[in-house]
């Protein structure tokens, strides 16, 4: 099931998906079966703003999923005001082994993207987010298919990143030496993963983020 909600307010809600979309256009492969119990939604017009999407098990059942997002604005129509998604983050239990936290996204169109990355343990369990069991010591690692490209353990503080951090309105990490990981780099267009594992095959709650720099 999922839910989309903006602030508090719900906004939109899917079970079953019942069609109506081609998926195709987007480059996303098709829900198998002709009643398929994945869920999905489409909104040809959704305002600009900071929204959030739960994925639960129906009847609180469990297990793996996957979430994406993607921006269903046809090629042919963007321009410089057009809105597009500038950040996506996800908040999950960092497991081991196949159970890590892996958020795939894609740099489109012909032009190298500036973007900053994070992977948040440490920051999630301070004031003022207070959450329990968080990671760690959280490891960012980018990888485009199968080849790694850029990788940080410990972000250190770096001026490069406080700035970063602000010119996309990013929370501030809790401490300079914080454990929390973040980097900054010049993507090409392409498919790529954030892959976010505990240091010493450590589990916990972290948060991965992908913002596009200015």
């Amino acid at each position: 099931v999922m839910t989309v909600f903006q602030g508090s307010a719900q906004i939109a809600q899917n079970d079953d998906w019942a069609g109506g979309f081609d998926f195709s256009t987007v480059g996303a492969f098709a829900l198998s079966g002709a009643a398929p119990r994945d869920a999905a939604l489409y909104n040809n017009a959704i305002p600009g703003g900071s929204y959030s999407i739960q994925i639960t098990g129906k009847a609180n059942a469990t297990g793996i999923a996957l979430a994406e997002i993607y921006d269903a604005t046809p090629t042919s129509s963007f321009a410089a005001t057009t809105p597009r998604l500038v950040n996506v983050s996800a908040r999950t239990v960092v497991g081991t082994g196949d159970n890590i936290l892996i958020a795939g996204f894609v740099i489109g169109g012909s032009t190298p993207v500036r973007v900053l990355i994070r992977a948040v343990g440490p920051t999630l369990g301070a004031a003022p987010f207070n959450v329990g069991g968080t990671l760690a010591d959280p490891k960012l690692e980018i990888y485009s298919g199968s080849t790694k490209t850029i990788e940080n353990d410990n972000w250190a503080g770096t001026a490069e990143l406080r700035a970063a951090f602000s010119a996309v309105a990013a929370f501030a990490f809790s401490a300079d030496n914080s454990r929390d990981a973040a980097l900054v780099a010049t993507l090409q267009p392409g498919s790529y993963t954030a892959q976010v594992s505990g240091v010493g095959n450590t589990p916990g709650v972290a948060l991965v983020e992908i913002y596009e720099l200015p």
